[in-house]
């Protein structure tokens, strides 16, 4: 069946599991590219809200999309585009977290049914922003949209300075070169058929007759080696003896820490290791030994845990507030992930250098997964800069915020090595 509109629906180019695109001619016989919100979530007013929202969005952008028409109250939300924009519909689901896929022979399958999010959306104030690589700032007014609802349960607290990153050797080395002193030069070396350098104990007139010195009675130093061994054998046996319980038997061996770890570090890897478990272990492990102040949304004055996560914890790290989330299902997982891609298309104003939604490799780990950049206006009118990162194989999801002068200052490429290294 096809959607109400202004279009003639001729052929269907792709879906998802939240929408199609569709080949269309308007009134005048003019060809056209619709995307159309369908399904279940079109009966979802936050799914057609986050929908207008990644239209809006896209159009705003400076390397984006801008449609010929669009009817965001419509029973199944649409819009209309060129038809040579052909790249639209897959960038559009994809900022709302869906996999579009052209369709071969125009007969897509049935859509999938859609989670419902479960809390209300939160609004995007800021302008929306290209999603290259090096975003540049846009002077368009902000538009009033909202986003899928995924808020962030605890907003950075504010810093003096950038985060004491700690020294990470270098994955190169520098071949060292031999020290001989000053070169020589070319007359000082000889030559095949040439005579010697001139040899001043060699020349004529008066000079020291050298001595061989006396040969040392080596009986001595062997017996001085010996005395000495005893000493140090009899001084370990006083030591042994010193050593042993009442009952003369030698104790056990001394706990080891681990030879990577200073005990600091191995302290905090023990504490933070008792607060994670499940999806979210792989998530902190490479932070176990870096991160403090960690607590759970179930401990006594914990963070408290959002509507949409099954379990929080919440720990920090220098100036960075990190949130490693649990989800019940991977649907849920997907909504809080496309919010922040919401936030990402609309934070290139607010934080330039923000770079496009991806899927990548975690930098430690090797694992699969989505990494989002995102920026946001804080409670204080300050404007924070947070990573989203999920791994493909399980259901929990870390993201990590700071205020974005006084953390980092403004500095993505330390948020990203930071990541990287941690990942």
């Amino acid at each position: 069946m096809q959607p109400d509109g202004p279009y003639r629906f001729t052929e269907v180019m792709g879906a998802c599991q939240v929408g199609r695109a569709w080949s269309a001619l308007d009134g005048q016989g003019r060809p056209a590219l619709v995307v159309v919100l369908d399904g279940a979530a079109a009966a979802d007013q936050r799914w057609r809200e986050a929908f207008a929202n990644a239209v809006n969005a896209l159009a705003q952008a400076a390397d984006g999309h801008r449609y010929l028409a669009a009817d965001f109250y419509a029973a199944h939300p649409w819009a209309a585009y060129p038809p040579e924009e052909s790249g639209v519909p897959h960038r559009l689901f994809q900022t709302l977290g869906m996999d579009y896929r052209p369709v071969a022979g125009g007969t897509p399958p049935p859509p999938a049914p859609v989670q419902p999010v479960s809390a209300s959306p939160q609004p995007v104030s800021a302008s929306p922003q290209p999603v290259s690589a090096a975003p540049q700032p846009v002077s368009a007014s902000p538009l009033p949209t909202s986003a899928p609802p995924q808020p962030v349960s605890v907003p950075p607290q504010p810093t003096s300075g950038p985060p004491q990153l700690p020294w990470v050797p270098q994955p190169w080395a520098v071949t060292p070169q031999p020290v001989s002193g000053a070169p020589l030069s070319p007359a000082a070396e000889p030559t095949p058929g040439s005579s010697p350098p001139y040899d001043t104990f060699s020349a004529p007139g008066r000079r020291i007759t050298p001595v061989e010195p006396p040969r040392r009675n080596r009986t001595g130093l062997w017996v001085a080696m010996v005395v000495l061994a005893a000493v140090v054998a009899g001084g370990a046996g006083v030591f042994a003896g010193t050593t042993l319980g009442d009952d003369g038997a030698a104790p056990g061996p001394a706990p080891s820490t681990s030879p990577t770890l200073a005990p600091f570090e191995a302290n905090q890897f023990s504490l933070n290791k008792a607060k994670f478990e499940g999806d979210l272990a792989p998530l902190a492990e490479p932070w176990l030994s870096r991160m403090g102040g960690c607590a759970a949304d179930t401990e006594v004055g914990g963070p408290k845990r959002p509507a949409d996560e099954k379990r929080h914890v919440f720990c920090r790290y220098g100036g960075l507030s990190l949130h490693f989330g649990l989800y019940d299902v991977r649907s849920t997982k997907d909504a809080a992930r496309a919010y922040r891609q919401q936030l990402n298309l609309a934070g290139g104003s607010l934080a330039p250098g923000l770079r496009e939604a991806t899927r990548t490799t975690g930098g430690v780990s090797g694992a699969a997964g989505s990494y989002v950049e995102y920026a946001f206006k804080g409670d204080d009118g300050r404007t924070i800069c947070g990573v989203w990162w999920d791994r493909d194989d399980g259901l929990g999801a870390l993201y990590l915020e700071t205020l974005c002068e006084a953390g980092v200052g403004g500095n993505w490429d330390a948020l990203r090595d930071l990541w990287r290294r941690t990942s």
